[in-house]
């Protein structure tokens, strides 16, 4: 029982979990999340907590993934927890989106864990990540090139997700395991160096600890801590650069090349750009050479340079026509650019901005299209309202994004701007199995920044 006032005392401490809360458990049946499912079923009644599971089979490895499911399916029905399963190929996805087979299970499992927290009114997803986790992800981005904020390693809460055991080490959590008996799943393909993590864990570490130092793993985990302090002292804020959606290169260009740093990273950070060391002394060589400039970041996105403006330009594909309009039945779904709006009936707990209860009756037609010079949404139960161009700009909205955002309008008036605000004529105040929640997904959304 002291692991589990170690990690009662984590939680606590960090907030991760909070007293009567939904908590979505990312599943995979190995000895990870089946350990963080028994230290949240002992804590339950004193936490209060609803439980629910969420598990990707990825269909990689044939008979053993479907095991894998089946075995998931089992500890759910014997503890009659909740349980969601989506079954979807990692080496598809990554084939069809041209990434490489570990960015495409992140992306995979992060849109179907917003799903399912979505669908259950989940305030958390708990993830399975540990000591062992973070200190190859240091490894892992040291060797790719990163900044001092990259290492500090995987964070143990960012908005909706948390990581109660990321203060154990694999082998506290196995010796756990098996003096208790617990039964779990082995992924064969974690076995194998096939994978650059994989090979980090399999092969670097272990050689390090063997020839070098036995504490190496310790050793990494208290400079990780004491990175993520002196990040937190070195902090350089870069929306006090920003003028809408540009930063202010002239008053930047003052700066040390540390800060000008921090604030690329921050800044493109914010637009899912990966950055590492090289790409941000890139950047800096070609700002200091003077005049209007332009470089490519990466998926069909570039970083311009103007004047004394620096800002990120999105080229996308889905380019919607200003004129379209798209119908919506309530309840249904809808395709809207790289976005797909859904009217849901039922109980409509809301959690997060991906979703809206609205007080919309069945049957009804609600028409979603690009915003429109002079639009207005009501922001108060007296009436008033605010320019959507306003509520973008206070919301920090990139200009590119606000043109392919849905505006959700039933007979002319704005109920919705999808992911940002509702209406507040429309807002449901009690969510009941007669209120129709909408909600917003886009076309390849993923956590960014996790790993």
């Amino acid at each position: 029982m002291e692991l589990i006032k170690k990690i009662r005392a984590f939680i606590l401490k960090n907030r991760l979990i909070e007293e009567g809360e939904r908590v979505v458990i990312g599943f995979s049946g190995g000895p990870d999340s089946v350990f963080l499912l028994e230290v949240l079923l002992k804590l339950r009644e004193e936490f209060s907590l609803e439980l629910s599971l969420a598990h990707i089979n990825h269909l990689l490895r044939g008979e053993e993934s479907d095991g894998d499911e089946t075995f998931v399916r089992c500890v759910a029905k014997r503890l009659n927890i909740p349980c969601f399963v989506r079954r979807q190929s990692m080496q598809e996805y990554a084939k069809a989106h041209r990434i490489g087979e570990e960015e495409a299970g992140r992306e995979i499992r992060y849109t179907f864990f917003n799903e399912v927290a979505e669908e259950t009114g989940a305030d958390k997803v708990a993830l399975a990540h540990n000591l062992d986790d973070e200190i190859e992800t240091f490894m892992f981005r040291l060797m790719r090139g990163t900044s001092l904020k990259g290492l500090e390693g995987i964070p143990v809460r960012r908005e909706r997700y948390v990581r109660p055991i990321l203060n154990l080490y694999k082998g506290e959590i196995m010796e756990y395991m098996h003096k208790n008996n617990i039964e779990y799943r082995i992924d064969s393909s974690n076995l194998k160096a096939d994978y650059t993590r994989n090979s980090i864990r399999l092969d670097l570490i272990p050689e390090i600890e063997e020839k070098y130092n036995r504490n190496f793993k310790e050793k990494i985990a208290n400079l990780m801590e004491e990175i993520g302090e002196v990040n937190s002292i070195l902090k350089v804020d870069y929306k006090r650069f920003l003028r809408e959606d540009a930063l202010e290169w002239q008053e930047i260009e003052v700066l040390t090349d540390y800060e000008k740093r921090k604030i690329l990273n921050s800044y493109l950070t914010h637009y899912g750009v990966e950055v590492s060391r090289k790409k941000l002394d890139s950047i800096l060589a070609v700002m200091k050479s003077g005049g209007s400039k332009e470089l490519s970041l990466g998926k069909k996105m570039k970083l311009k340079k103007e004047y004394n403006k620096l800002y990120v330009s999105v080229d996308s594909e889905n380019c919607i026509d200003d004129n379209l309009q798209v119908e919506l039945k309530v309840p249904g779904e809808a395709r809207f650019g790289r976005y797909r709006v859904r009217a849901v009936a039922g109980s409509c707990s809301v959690s997060g901005r991906e979703s809206f209860a609205a007080d919309i009756p069945p049957g009804s037609v609600l028409k979603i299209r690009r915003r429109q010079p002079g639009d207005r949404i009501t922001i108060s139960d007296k009436g008033a309202t605010k320019k959507l161009k306003d509520i973008f700009i206070n919301n920090k909205i990139p200009k590119e994004a606000r043109e392919e955002i849905p505006i959700v309008t039933l007979e002319e008036e704005i109920v919705w701007i999808a992911g940002v605000r509702g209406n507040e004529r429309y807002r449901v105040r009690k969510p009941d199995e007669n209120s129709i929640k909408l909600i917003v997904e886009e076309g390849n959304f993923s956590e960014r920044g996790e790993e």
